[in-house]
């Protein structure tokens, strides 16, 4: 359950994550294209220049919808975005107040898969877990096995184990998922924790390609609209796309290979530092 690999990251399944996306099937959209173009860095600074605005910080400007939002980054850029986090932090903590009644935001921070390692241990099952995963794959597949069947397909999912014969991804699912409250009341008790101390003006969720598939985007969105209120800023940073289609629907989908995933409520950072949106 390393979540770090030479070639790439690893998520809790312990399958390897491919970074190289060339062959990912479907066409770019204009969006995807213009992704491509941007540099990791320009993006994080239009990330700053558009998060210092205080109709952001406020939640205004949401049209009566929470304040979420989804960064949408290249998969092979996991590394660089990690390294880039901090460092927006630490602009967003250290700006100039852009008036005389402002203060810099504190941003509080949540990595997914610290969280849900936290939630295993809480629950007394992490070693177990640990000791037990290689037998839990379904007909003796382990995560090697995966991995092979993973490479052979070219990246894709087409010869994964059906996850409905999976114990481990049942078990975890059945803990980290929306049916459980574990997820749901350590996000809850994290952010309550700050605000009480002022340290939530803002929340960053990272590790989101580390808790696939037990914890989905979605899910996770609709479970933090009922701990964080609606005009706190959240951000999901999430390796993969997140699009308007023609007919406007929100489409996520993760390390640009697996099936789209609809989802009408985020606001897309990348349209907004496109656009050159705040200020």
């Amino acid at each position: 359950m390393d979540s770090n690999d030479v070639h790439g990251t690893r998520n809790m399944h312990g399958m390897r994550i491919v970074h190289d996306v060339q062959g990912a099937s479907g066409s770019h959209s204009a969006v995807g294209s213009a992704r491509q173009s941007r540099s990791i860095e320009q993006d994080f600074d239009g990330l700053f220049r558009y998060m210092r605005s205080r109709r952001f910080r406020n939640g205004e400007n949401t049209g009566g919808e929470p304040a979420n939002y989804i960064y949408a980054y290249p998969p092979e850029r996991e590394l660089e975005v990690r390294r880039r986090i901090p460092m927006l932090v630490n602009r967003l903590q250290g700006m100039d107040p852009v008036d005389a009644d402002d203060v810099a935001p504190a941003v509080l921070v949540i990595d997914l898969y610290e969280m849900a390692i936290g939630i295993m241990k809480d629950n007394d099952v992490f070693d177990s877990a640990i000791e037990q995963e290689p037998e839990m794959h379904g007909d003796g597949q382990g995560a090697d096995d995966i991995n092979a069947a993973i490479d052979a397909a070219d990246g894709t999912t087409d010869s994964w184990p059906p996850l409905q014969e999976d114990d481990f991804y049942q078990a975890l699912a059945g803990m980290l998922g929306p049916d459980n409250d574990d997820l749901k009341d350590a996000l809850g008790e994290r952010y309550q924790r700050a605000a009480a101390s002022s340290e939530a003006d803002m929340v960053f969720l990272t590790g989101m390609g580390q808790v696939y598939p037990y914890i989905r985007t979605h899910a996770l969105l609709n479970c933090i609209q009922d701990v964080v209120p609606s005009s706190t800023p959240v951000v999901v940073f999430f390796p993969g796309t997140y699009e308007k289609t023609a007919t406007t629907v929100s489409v996520m989908r993760l390390f640009d290979r697996l099936g789209a995933d609809n989802y009408y409520r985020a606001f897309s950072l990348n349209t907004a530092i496109m656009e050159g949106a705040g200020a």
